[in-house]
């Protein structure tokens, strides 16, 4: 027999009453929902990358802040720059909150500008909250034939890549388009450390890439002005680098400025707390605060401080403000970028 659905005065039949609600709010309360329940939260890299080491932090420390205090367990998902998770995590994961992701953040970018295989749309992934912005710095050597901006549009400054996908590439291949400067690309290298060594060796006067492998590798040096940061790229300065230019400074123009936005959001969706497209907006609600208390829990504190991680937070309402505008890039200027980064 088929199932009837009726609405009387002042009653609403359960399946009715389904529909309505939606996915806004869920029949259990947060805390019954997680108790005693395991959340599993997927990781776009192997064991040994920051990716996972700040999951690791976050899977530590945030349960005993979520209501119903589940257990948070990592499972390692590497595959196509980060790709592989993502849509895992849209199209085959649970949407009900037992399952979060780690993922690159460099995502939101590439579903615009290589939407190849790319069966999510980060502005819908339900953003928790970014453990730390991932700053990136152009720096060069303090011997280098210029270390400003200015100084690099009438001086060849050899830079090195690790390819074309990459910051080490495309951010130098855009100052060279946009704004006239003479950086010399010099590919073939297999890693951030390779080519910090270049610098010294004198092969290369400066790379692209993130702050944090200047902080836990050659601080020293940075702090005698062996090294000088020429730029940072984020949406806002990081704190331990106050004096030192943001990309976006550079913009002169609303084009020139969504380009370098463009560039600039990765920063802010950092080593974060992602959940699924689906996940019911009370248990969103309910990790985000918890995810702001952790940030606060002297242990958690600790914690990060023992294992050498900066935290340097944004909430999820940020996140997923930054995921929105990115995706939402103009076409025919996506279309401007990609031929820049294909030269």
């Amino acid at each position: 027999m088929p199932i009837r659905t009726s609405l009387r005065a002042g009653t609403l039949s359960i399946p009715l009453l389904a529909i309505m609600l939606g996915q806004g709010a869920s029949a259990q309360s947060v805390e019954d929902f997680y108790k005693g329940k395991t959340v599993r939260v997927v990781v776009s890299t192997g064991p040994a990358s920051t990716y996972y080491t700040y999951a690791q932090l976050a899977a530590d420390f945030l349960g005993p802040h979520i209501p119903g205090k589940p257990t948070l367990i990592l499972q390692s998902m590497p595959g196509a720059g980060g790709v592989r998770a993502a849509n895992h995590l849209a199209n085959v994961a649970p949407q009900d909150g037992t399952v979060l992701g780690a993922v690159h953040e460099t995502l939101a970018g590439e579903q615009v500008l290589k939407p190849e295989g790319i069966q999510f749309d980060m502005a819908k992934m339900k953003w928790i909250g970014v453990l730390s912005m991932i700053t990136s710095t152009l720096t060069v050597t303090s011997n280098a034939p210029a270390t400003t901006v200015e100084g690099a549009k009438s001086k060849e400054v050899i830079v090195a890549s690790t390819g074309r996908g990459s910051i080490t590439h495309q951010l130098p291949t855009l100052l060279n388009a946009v704004y006239g400067t003479k950086f010399k690309i010099v590919g073939g290298y297999q890693a951030m450390g390779e080519m910090t060594l270049a610098m010294e060796r004198g092969e290369a006067h400066g790379r692209a890439g993130s702050l944090v492998g200047w902080t836990q590798t050659r601080a020293k040096e940075v702090e005698d002005g062996k090294f000088v940061h020429m730029l940072q790229i984020n949406l806002r300065k990081d704190p331990s680098i106050p004096n030192v230019q943001l990309l976006l400074d550079l913009a002169r123009n609303d084009r020139e400025r969504q380009m370098l936005e463009f560039m600039s959001s990765s920063a802010l969706m950092g080593r974060s707390l992602i959940g699924p497209p689906g996940m019911p907006d009370d248990r969103v609600a309910a990790l985000r605060a918890a995810f702001q208390a952790m940030l606060k829990d002297p242990a958690f504190i600790e914690a990060a401080k023992k294992r050498n991680h900066d935290i340097i937070p944004a909430s999820g309402e940020e996140a997923a403000a930054a995921a929105a505008k990115t995706v939402s890039l103009p076409k025919e200027v996506a279309a401007e970028l990609t031929k820049i980064f294909d030269q």
